[in-house]
């Protein structure tokens, strides 16, 4: 079926509206509940997201170390991407859209609806990092671990920021940027961002670019695609860049994941997600890639097979 297709239109249309529902659903079935950080007994409860949204990989952390911010459940929680128990958690907080791990061990993420970006601390102390407007989506750690740059997920700012994790000025590293959604530092010291936001889903038109966050200017990869007929992503919703620089990208519609090679374009299909939709990419440091979904527990794990393919298979975080 060719994009652009009545059925193809139809079924995006489809697609969207499941996933604008089941994000309904979730907060009317989170509203005014909040999951404790520990039990009486001093075990964390195993409640399971909402959501899993934004990732990032903590290197120090032992028994679960990947954090994910819980959009719709307020919270951001660790966990073992091979067994999906729930190591820590810290909920009662702000529409948490992303996260990153600051060198210390504290917790920086973006609140979308409340325009801030917050520190969390191990011991559940909360405090504002920089208020920079309604829409913060992504976050990333400058390699540096100095700062974060955090972009907007909407149509009303096109800029994207620097935010010192010293509490320092908040500084303009660019601004008419297209939408934004979670990007990623590649090796070579660019971040890497998806972009179209989710007026690409009826075009296909998300596609990817590249920025130096040193002189705030932009180069737009163009995707070169192995299935005929296909120029760009149904929402293009999250980037991250493995060592060898390869970038890999999600579609957050008929959910998938690709990698780029960003030298040229081409964009291999790794492979595709069984959720409903999807929301974030994180390459672990063995090698494995996580993607997220915009609402449910699963985070589907696409593993390297060894010659070259991917085996995949899907981890339920809590329960």
């Amino acid at each position: 079926m060719g994009r652009g297709t009545g059925e193809n239109v139809g079924f995006t249309r489809t697609v969207r509206a499941a996933v604008v529902a089941g994000a309904v659903l979730a907060v009317a079935v989170v509203s005014g509940c909040t999951v404790p950080s520990t039990l009486p007994n001093g075990s964390v409860p195993q409640v399971a997201p909402v959501g899993l949204n934004g990732m990032a990989q903590d290197p120090t952390a032992v028994g679960g170390n990947v954090w994910a911010a819980d959009y719709f459940g307020h919270q951001l929680l660790r966990f073992d991407p091979d067994t999906g128990r729930i190591a820590e958690r810290h909920g009662g907080l702000c529409d948490t859209d992303d996260v990153v791990v600051a060198p210390d061990g504290s917790l920086i993420a973006t609140c979308a609806g409340e325009g801030t970006v917050v520190r969390v601390q191990r011991d559940g102390a909360v405090g504002v990092l920089a208020v920079v407007g309604r829409g913060v989506n992504p976050i990333a750690l400058e390699p540096g671990g100095e700062a974060v740059v955090v972009g907007f997920g909407t149509t009303d700012d096109d800029r994207l920021l620097r935010v010192p994790l010293d509490g320092g000025p908040v500084e303009v590293v660019a601004d008419g940027l297209p939408v934004l959604n979670g990007f990623g530092f590649g090796p070579d010291g660019r971040l890497y961002a998806p972009t179209g936001g989710v007026e690409a889903l009826l075009g296909s038109t998300g596609g990817l670019i590249a920025i130096d966050v040193a002189t705030g200017s932009t180069e737009v990869i163009p995707l070169q695609f192995d299935e005929p007929g296909r120029t760009g992503l149904a929402f293009a919703v999250g980037v991250d860049v493995g060592p060898d620089g390869t970038v890999y990208i999600a579609q957050g519609v008929d959910p998938a994941l690709y990698a780029v090679d960003p030298a040229t374009g081409h964009a291999a299909l790794v492979g595709r997600s069984p959720e409903a939709a999807a929301d974030n990419v994180l390459v672990l440091s063995d090698g494995r890639i996580l993607l997220s979904g915009f609402v449910g527990n699963s985070v589907v794990v696409f593993s390297p097979d060894g010659t070259g393919g991917w085996i995949r298979t899907v981890t339920a975080v809590g329960s």
